[in-house]
Formats: structure tokens, C-alpha cells, sequence
């Protein structure tokens, strides 16, 4: 099988083992492996790059004595990915840490020449202070001398992740559903009423609000057209109707709910979606045309996952919702 520029989903555990869950068929393109041989294995053992293997898993540790959640969600990074070949593909990642997993896309680029990382240097897109050397910070750590100080965003997130499946954009997409969830985590229960064995299959755009379905699709093919993260705001169903024969609660009835999502796209595997719940809003008022009538005002107690990437909390363009870690 020949490697090539490609992209591709995988799952994997948030624990030291790393341990490889899921992945999509695109891995085979990338670095010639088949998903089949992937699960089960450390995902950490195939960086190629002669950085500590020990620090990729540092990410997503907790870092609260009490166990609760500590560590950023969203994480982008270069690293070298060892291929069946025995060749480094050069990788950019994009992973998204939620309910002791990590759902990460994988985008690659096997025609550029082999550089050795000898640090693991992240960008955290959520949560946490913006730019993280791992491999630094567990030094300092280790000599009980650490560094700077660390800013993180107030208050907790209510937030789960969905992979959904391969999407292309059409008209007959628009008219029907969108794509499928292959996959939730199951924290989406502390957004909507709904148990997350019960969605996968499940149309996602039927979780959307009617009134921002276009909304959601044009978000949708944003994503697909383009390798970068994305975001949008936009309003689910609290109830939806999920479960066939389940009491039905009309949408003039239903309240929706605000999140945020922040979303990116493999060409050919799918996507993944980490939604953030920002509040609950009484149902809309239709008007005379059976359209629905939605304002979105009202405070938001956290930053948003955008705040947080243009905001520098050390500076004094830095957004309200910043504090010091003590």
C-alpha cells in the first residue's frame, strides 16, 4: 500500500497505556498499517521522534489531587509517526480529551523530509494557557523548580465529543439528516437528555435545533473544506426524539440548549466534534410563518473556546475570564 497525503480518526485511551480503541481506514493511506493491527496498541510507542515517548500521555493527565479534570481539551501538535515502512510520516494532530479518551485526527504529510522533535511543544486550544513545551514543564516539575505561571479559564465545562461519519456536501445532504454519529462520548448525557449508546447510527442534524439546521450544515461543509479547526454556536434539542416510541416533545416545547463546537474534518474518515454546553434557553416563539423567532442574549459565565485562543491572559487585551492558578 502506498503512503501518501492523507488523514484519518482515531480513539485511543487518556492513561498512560494509550491504548488504541479505534481508528478509521484512512490510517492504512497514511502510514500503512491496518486499523485491525492498531487496536489494542500504545499509541504512544509509535513516535518516531526522540522526544520521551512518556511525554505525548502527560498531556492528558490529571493534575488535581482529587481526580477532577485538570488539563486542557483541545491540543494541536507536529509529531513524527513511525510507518509500517519503517519511514517517519510527519503528522499533525489534532486531539480532543474528553471522558477518559482521546479522540484525535490525524492529518499527514509524508513528502515532507524527516525532522527529529526532541520536545514536545503543543498548542492548547481550550481551557488552559495557549503554548506548552510537555517536555519542559515535566522537567521543571521534576527538579521542583517550575517555571511561569499558569492561567487557566473560571469555572467547570459541561462538554462531551462526537465523531461523526464520512459527510459530503450536497443538496441532498441539506434535504435529508447530514452524517451519522459514529461515536459519543458518554458525557453527552450532561448536555442533552439523551444516553450515548442510543445515538450511534443516529442522524446528528436530527439533536439540531430546527431553526439552526442550516446553521449546522453550513458549519458542516466548512469543515470539509478545510484542514483547520473550526467553530460555530448554535442550539440542540434538549429532548430529542431519540428512541422509537418514546414521548415526543415538540420543538415549540422542547428547550434548547447553547453550545459551542469546535470541530475538524478528515477528508475521506469523518469528523469529530467536541461541544461545549454554554446554557439552556426556554423553547422559541414561532412567528406568523411558523418560523422560529430565537435571541441568544444573555451573560456567559466561561470564555469562549475562540476568547481563549485570541486572548492572552498577560496582557491587558486579555479577556474578562482568565484567572491565576494558585
Amino acid at each position: 500500500m502506498d503512503i501518501r497525503p492523507s488523514s484519518y480518526i482515531g480513539i485511543h485511551s487518556s492513561d498512560s497505556s494509550t491504548k488504541v480503541l479505534y481508528v478509521t481506514e484512512g490510517v492504512l493511506h497514511a502510514v500503512g498499517y491496518a486499523p485491525s493491527f492498531l487496536v489494542n496498541k500504545q499509541a504512544k510507542d509509535f513516535i518516531a521522534d526522540s522526544m520521551d515517548q512518556d511525554d505525548y500521555p502527560l498531556l492528558y493527565a490529571s493534575s488535581n489531587e482529587d481526580g477532577t479534570d485538570n488539563t486542557a481539551s483541545v491540543y494541536s501538535m507536529w509529531v513524527n509517526i513511525k510507518s509500517a515502512r519503517g519511514m517517519p510520516v510527519l503528522h499533525r494532530i489534532v486531539s480532543f480529551r474528553c471522558d477518559h479518551t482521546v479522540i484525535y485526527l490525524g492529518i499527514t504529510f509524508p513528502q515532507v523530509p524527516f525532522k527529529d522533535h526532541h520536545e514536545l511543544e503543543v498548542e492548547q486550544l481550550d481551557r488552559e494557557a495557549k503554548r506548552l513545551n510537555v517536555t519542559r514543564t515535566k522537567n521543571a516539575l521534576e527538579q521542583s523548580r517550575p517555571s511561569g505561571q499558569m492561567f487557566v479559564t473560571r469555572g467547570q465545562q459541561a462538554k462531551c465529543a462526537v465523531v461523526l461519519e464520512h459527510y459530503a456536501p450536497s443538496i441532498s445532504n441539506r434535504q435529508v439528516t447530514g452524517p451519522c454519529i459514529r461515536f459519543a462520548t458518554s458525557s453527552i448525557d450532561r448536555v442533552l437528555d439523551a444516553d450515548y449508546s442510543d445515538l450511534i447510527g443516529f442522524p446528528f442534524l436530527k439533536l439540531v435545533a430546527p431553526e439552526d439546521v442550516l446553521l449546522v450544515t453550513k458549519f458542516l461543509d466548512r469543515l470539509v473544506d478545510s484542514c483547520d479547526v473550526q467553530f460555530e454556536k448554535f442550539c440542540l434539542l434538549s429532548r430529542p426524539y431519540v428512541i422509537s416510541g418514546d414521548i415526543v416533545v415538540p420543538d415549540c416545547e422542547n428547550v434548547r440548549v447553547l453550545v459551542e463546537a469546535l470541530g475538524a474534518a478528515s477528508s475521506s474518515d469523518g469528523m469529530v466534534l467536541l461541544l461545549r454546553k454554554i446554557r439552556s434557553i426556554s423553547p422559541p416563539t414561532p412567528d406568523t410563518m411558523h418560523q422560529y423567532l430565537h435571541a441568544r442574549s444573555g451573560s456567559e459565565e466561561e470564555m469562549s473556546l475562540l476568547e481563549i485562543l485570541t486572548s492572552d491572559p498577560e496582557t491587558s487585551c486579555a479577556a474578562p475570564g482568565w484567572s491565576l492558578a494558585r
